[in-house]
């Protein structure tokens, strides 16, 4: 009876070992796999921010304005500047 009790503990015990090994290795995949997305979301967001940066340019504003919405340069007889200064 000593005998079956040890053979159940000692299956039992590696029963454990398998279980727990098997979920050290599932979150390891979890962990690899949201470590790719965060590259990937990194990579992304470093692609827009230069993004940002090229399209707000003042170069890259007056040439969509002209290009896009059909503004021309105003002359210099045409702008009224007004002084709030008082």
């Amino acid at each position: 009876m000593k005998i079956f009790i040890t053979i159940i503990c000692v299956f039992g015990w590696f029963f454990l070992i398998t279980v727990v090994h098997v979920g050290v290795l599932r979150s390891g995949r979890i962990v690899n796999k949201l470590k790719q997305e965060v590259e990937v979301k990194e990579a992304r967001n470093q692609y827009e921010q230069l993004e940002i940066s090229r399209l707000s340019s003042p170069e890259e504003v007056t040439t969509y304005a002209q290009n896009q919405l059909g503004f021309v340069q105003a002359k210099p007889h045409e702008v009224i500047v007004l002084d709030e200064r008082k």
